[in-house]
This record gives C-alpha cells, structure tokens and sequence, in this order.
C-alpha cells in the first residue's frame, strides 16, 4: 500500500515538472500546440548558420545518369556557368570517308534528365559546340578548365530547354526512313567538313584502330552557352547518358568503289556514342563532364571570407556549389541528464522577403554531418549506403535506424519543399540521442541541394541538379531556424 502510494506522488510530482519545464537553450517554447506529444518535455534549439563553398565533383560520380548544364544568372546569389566537355566514342567500325562522299548530316544528340532550374519565360539560350584541344579524359573534377579550340563546329539558339516535349524525328527502320516520335532531347547539327576530314581516308588507320590512338585523334566536344548572344538569367539543364542515343549520330554516301554493274552509292550511318573504354573507366560509363564556373554576390561572399560568423541569411547552391553549415551551439545543455528522444525535427524557413526578383527554391535538400577526420558521413536517420557481399549482392549497408532504409524513400528522413508553409523539414531523432549520449562528438551538420527524382541521400557534392535555395535565420523570428526535440527524462 505505501508503495502504491510513492508512485502516486511520483507521477503528481512528474506532471508539474512537466507542467513548468524551462528551455535549457535559453530561448522558449515554440511548438505549435496540435503537433505537441502529450507527457514529453520539449525544447526548442537555437541553430548558428554560415554559408560555405561546396567541394568539386566529377560527373561521372553522378546519379540518376545525368549532369548539368547552361548558364543562369542568379540575382540574389551570383553567375553560374556549366560548359559540358563530351567524348566521342570509337564505334566498332570506325567511318572511312572518300573525297567524293556526301555527308547528309552529322548530328549531337543529349537526352534531357529530369532537373531544369532558372527562367522558363524569357531567357534564350545561344549554344556552340567547339572541339577540344585536348584528350577527353572521364572522371575528370568539376573544376577541371578544358582546353578549347576557337573553330564553331555548330550552334543552335533555343529559347528554353523542353524536358517533357517529345519531338520529331527521322531514323532508318526496316530499310527505309521513318519520322518517329522519339524522347525530349537537344539537337545541334554539326559541321560535315569537320568531319568529313576528321574520318578522311588519309587519315592513318593503325591511329585509329586503338582505342587511344582514336580518342588523342578525335579528342573530344564542347558544349557551352555564348553569353555575348544570349538574354535573360537563364537556367541549368540536366542530360543523361542514354545509351544508342547520347553522341554523334553521322550519316553520308559515298560510292563503293566499283565499277560497271556494281558500281553504286553506299549509305552509311554511324553512331559514335559518348562511352569511352579504357584500362581505368569500365564499359557503360557516359563521357559526359560539366566544367564549372561561379562568380558570387558581395552578401555571400563575405559568408565565404568569414565562414566562422553567424548569419541571418544562408545560400545553398548546385551544383557542387554551396552548402549551409549549421551548428547546435546550445546542445550540451540536454546532455548528462538521461534524457530518451522521442522525436527531433529541423525546420527550416525559405527567404521569401529578400528573393523577390527570382522566387523559386530546390525541391529538395539533403542532410550530412563531418567525421571528426572531416571526412563526410550520413546522418543516421538519412542513411542510405550499401554495400556489396562477397557474392556480388548489394544490400543495406548504414545504419538500422535509418528512415530511408525502414520506409524504402527519402522522404520519411525530410528534405522536400512544402510549398504551403515554404519550409523544409528534417527529422533528426536518432542523430541528437547519438549527440546526448557522445556517440556522434560534433554538434554541426550540413545542407545542400539534392536532385528531386535521386533516390538516396546524397552526403556529398551533386552534379545532377542546379537548383538553390535561400534560408533565413532572423533571431526573434517565428520564421527563424529551429531545432524542436521532444524528449522523456528518464530517472533523475
């Protein structure tokens, strides 16, 4: 009976501890009451922000098959431009073209991906396509500057990329020319001298039976956007490497060498596709790589000169551009007193006030946090790594507690725009109960932008999206920054 007793007084005592909790951060409630768990002290964290420059990255790192391109003039953030270096593949037969052959028509195709960010109304696009002045090489970094020559091999102006438009267009089925529907994609028609000299039969044919040999002689494209002829601010477009459709789609005719009743007109129709094969670059890999350039905005870069401030306004940026570190200065305060997480939430507020001149934000972010060796590492609700058994099977391979891995998507982990609210929210929950108890030492973490239709949670430099987004962090704001965690003290 007396013991039924203390555990009655226990648990008055417990709800008006409950009833008069005090923020440890120093900063009050803020809660909106319907989401509240019942029984659950709750604390509200202030979070420090800085904006820093994101590490370089290599497109054939990619997901999802695609990279970045175009040009896109970013009022509040800065110019970012996205030249594409393409390989051109050795065909299994490599095209001999006579002196007396006509060339019908050489064509560069890139498949659309799935990511536009930047001007859908305004803008036009004037493209050129120059040759390299130096070996394609794949896997090359993001900030890798390409040498190029001066001489226009072709160019196209657009006035906007149409990533759902099927189009038209002429393809050889069956013995005959057929117009076919076919996927969105750009088309830039290519110079046929160019290439009627670039396969010329006095070109040697031991240079071009190796696989070497073909690529120092042929070298490589580039594909950029002519600022000087283009208008409006422009945008970044993704494509894919699309295999028998990425590349250099060649047609010409030319007489087959013999005479009298034999004598006649050859057509000949070569792909030379993107993929390149080498010792170090395994089959399937799509020579595909963006060379990035940015000049920024004087507000962000002060960010960049003084990366140890705290800032009312962060910029997150791709590709492979900039990302926002936060810090959760005042989390010591919960640690060392048995505290169970029962839910931690980031939330995160767009600047609408400050970009009104482009009013658009990435979809999507993503989360990571540094090892102590600076060295990048999921978060253990956004894990999404695999790893390989000794069969060659792919599987689960981070951490159990991870969303993405119990609910099979990345949404359960956070990160997408709600348009509504203009917010982004991530959930947090085993990572904080890993900061209280110092399995995870570092009271800091990252975000960035992350491509819509990737299915992981990419923990490092994306090359397969172009969007940004613009976070405010005003102090005294109900629109600032926050990091909620509801949590059950356990024992004393």
């Amino acid at each position: 009976m007396n013991y039924h007793t203390k555990d009655l007084l226990t648990l008055l005592i417990s709800l008006f501890v409950l009833g008069g909790c005090t923020n440890p951060s120093g900063i009050g409630l803020d809660v909106d009451p319907e989401d509240q768990i019942r029984g659950v002290l709750t604390d509200t964290l202030t979070l420090q922000a800085a904006t820093f420059l994101d590490d370089s990255a290599r497109s054939s790192s990619f997901s999802s098959s695609q990279t970045m391109f175009g040009r896109f003039v970013d009022p509040m953030i800065g110019t970012t431009v996205a030249d594409l270096a393409i390989a051109i593949g050795r065909p299994t037969t490599v095209p001999r073209i006579r002196p007396d052959a006509e060339i019908d028509s050489v064509i560069l195709v890139l498949p659309y991906g799935t990511e536009y960010f930047g001007d859908t109304l305004s803008s036009t696009f004037s493209l050129r396509v120059r040759q390299l002045d130096e070996n394609y090489t794949d896997g090359a970094s993001s900030s890798k500057r390409w040498s190029v020559t001066n001489e226009l091999l072709g160019s196209t102006t657009i006035s906007r990329f149409r990533l759902s438009d099927t189009i038209s267009v002429t393809k050889h089925i069956d013995g005959k020319d057929s117009v076919v529907k076919d996927i969105p994609q750009l088309r830039v028609a290519l110079s046929p001298e160019f290439f009627k000299e670039l396969f010329s039969e006095s070109v040697d044919s031991a240079l071009l039976s190796t696989v070497s040999g073909f690529n120092s002689h042929v070298k490589g494209l580039f594909l950029d956007v002519d600022a000087d002829a283009s208008s409006g601010i422009g945008g970044l477009v993704a494509f894919r490497g699309l295999a028998n459709t990425t590349g250099i789609h060649l047609t010409y005719r030319q007489p087959n060498g013999k005479e009298g009743d034999d004598a006649d007109t050859d057509t000949i129709r070569t792909f030379l596709p993107t993929t390149i094969q080498s010792s170090n670059v395994s089959p399937g890999v799509y020579g595909l790589a963006t060379q990035v350039n940015r000049t920024y905005n004087e507000a962000v870069q002060v960010q960049l000169d003084n990366p140890e401030g705290n800032y009312e306004t962060v910029y997150l940026q791709a590709p492979a551009g900039l990302r926002t570190r936060l810090r959760i200065p005042y989390i010591d305060s919960l640690k060392g007193r048995n505290i169970a997480v029962n839910k931690a939430e980031l939330v995160l507020y767009v600047d609408e006030v400050s970009d009104e001149q482009f009013n658009a934000y990435a979809p999507r972010l993503t989360l990571y946090r540094e090892d102590i060796a600076g060295r990048r590492q999921p978060v253990p609700d956004g894990d999404s790594r695999t790893s390989q058994n000794n069969f060659g099977q792919s599987g689960f391979g981070g951490d159990g507690r991870s969303l993405w891995y119990r609910y099979g998507t990345w949404r359960a982990f956070g990160g997408e725009l709600d348009n509504a609210r203009k917010r982004y929210v991530f959930q947090l929950t085993s990572y904080v109960q890993d900061l209280l108890l110092g399995k995870i030492n570092s009271n800091e973490f990252f975000i960035a932008p992350a491509a819509f239709l990737d299915g992981q949670v990419p923990y490092y430099p994306v090359m397969n999206t172009g969007s940004r987004a613009i976070i405010q962090n005003v102090r005294n704001s109900d629109l600032r920054m926050k990091l909620n965690i509801y949590y059950t003290q356990i024992g004393d």
